[in-house]
């Protein structure tokens, strides 16, 4: 195993035990889909009514969420992944996608972006949000095929950030450092086009003069989980998130750097 890389089945957990504990996790989400159905909804097809539990729902997992971002973030979106309770509908998770060119020195880009995304906690054992954007990476690289694509996740908490090693074998910024300059430049290319006076390019941060959205006191996103070196170099990379500071993140979208969790839920599309 290359130790250079920081991949999923490293840290402490083998392949063959990691690869098995995945194994039991979608079992457990065949359960779990029995009671929560995900679905990617456009934003022009979504009613009041879905928009208001986006909201309420948001404004539930986090603190300093203003109607007018929320409105900003949600209509300038292509997309709305949507978790629901399959017995009474309710929506209990939702995260808004888009896509951005980002043209690079060398070359064009296309960034699929995460922006507002919430979850209740007792949903999130729940492989539903990480299905739909399975789907959503494949046909935008089927939109796409001659251009290199990239996923760009801004993580104002240790638990987003750990998306990334979940999904990708590769990614910007890593504890080792070994993700290749191109990536740093899709960072700073989005922070600049996305949000030119906020972002910092010698720390891949966003930092808000006011407090914006943040981590509520006393959720169980707030206390790390000791021991693990992706959650380390996360408080390392952003030491205020607590208040509000986002940590731009960047993974290329190509199968070479899927993990085998990536491709097990990909498998899974369609089934």
């Amino acid at each position: 195993m290359d130790a250079k890389r920081p991949q999923a089945e490293q840290g402490g957990i083998s392949k063959p035990f990691g690869e098995s504990l995945v194994h039991a996790v979608l079992l457990l989400e065949r359960s779990i889909m029995q009671r929560i159905i995900g679905e990617t909804a456009p934003i022009d097809k979504c009613s009041s009514d879905v928009k208001e539990a986006c909201y309420r729902l948001l404004s539930h997992c986090f603190l300093g969420v203003t109607r007018e971002d929320f409105d900003k973030d949600f209509h300038e979106k292509e997309a709305v992944i949507l978790l629901r309770q399959a017995d009474s509908g309710k929506i209990v998770g939702f995260s808004t996608l888009m896509t951005i060119a980002l043209p690079l020195a060398n070359a064009d880009s296309i960034a699929v972006f995460s922006g507002d995304t919430a979850v209740l906690p007792e949903y999130r054992s729940s492989f539903g949000m990480g299905i739909e954007i399975a789907k959503y990476f494949l046909k935008v690289r089927e939109r796409c095929p001659n251009t290199l694509v990239f996923y760009v996740l801004i993580s104002k908490g240790w638990r987003t950030y750990k998306v990334l090693p979940f999904f990708f074998r590769d990614f910007y910024p890593n504890p080792q450092g070994t993700t290749a300059s191109l990536e740093k430049e899709v960072a700073d290319a989005f922070g600049m086009a996305k949000y030119p006076a906020n972002y910092l390019p010698d720390l891949s941060l966003i930092r808000f003069s006011q407090e914006g959205q943040r981590l509520r006191p006393g959720s169980i996103d707030v206390s790390p989980h000791q021991g693990d070196p992706f959650i380390s170099f996360f408080l390392q990379a952003n030491p205020d998130y607590l208040r509000g500071d986002e940590l731009v993140c960047v993974a290329s979208i190509e199968p070479g750097n899927f993990t085998s969790q990536l491709n097990r839920l990909m498998g899974s599309i369609g089934k």
